[in-house]
């Protein structure tokens, strides 16, 4: 019960940030710092991050401040925090087939997914992860074995592929 109220909180959330997202990009100012400019070249997110990643219409957008990664929404308000040493935001979830949007992070060498609200949905397991096509995808290595799969609508391990590796030298 409890995992289907959390996907219904999802839904409400990301259908508030549909109806604000419109198409940002970053931009850098004078000073060094990186903020989002509109399709008019106005400063909607303010410059004061250290990095920003290319466009997102998905109302979510990553940022770089003081050495980490995390992901600023519409307004510029910090959705996740900003610790992680890589993110992946989603691009245009329109497309996608999820009532929710994630976000990957990445702590180390290894992702996991986040909600727009900071919450880390599956555990740092993935050895890669990829927003794209209208999935979430991920691949784990153990050993020689590598293990492709997606998520499903319920944030469910689905496994595409199971296969061996040739052994290194």
């Amino acid at each position: 019960m409890k995992k289907y109220a959390f996907l219904i909180v999802l839904f409400a959330a990301c259908t508030v940030f549909q109806a604000n997202a419109q198409k940002l990009y970053p931009s850098q100012d004078d000073n060094g710092k990186w903020g989002y400019v509109d399709e008019e070249d106005e400063w909607i997110i303010p410059a004061r991050f250290d990095d920003a990643l290319y466009e997102s219409d998905g109302g979510m957008y990553g940022v770089k401040m003081r050495g980490k990664w995390g992901m600023a929404g519409y307004h510029g308000e910090i959705l996740v925090e900003t610790q992680y040493d890589d993110v992946q935001v989603c691009i245009d979830y329109t497309k996608y087939v999820y009532p929710f949007v994630l976000g990957a992070v990445k702590k180390g060498n290894k992702w996991a997914f986040v909600t727009i609200q900071g919450v880390e949905v599956t555990p740092f397991k993935y050895d890669e992860v990829r927003i794209h096509a209208g999935q979430y995808t991920f691949k784990i290595r153990k050993g020689n074995t590598e293990i492709r799969g997606h998520l499903g609508r319920d944030v469910e391990e689905l496994i595409d592929e199971e296969r061996q590796l040739p052994a290194r030298k």
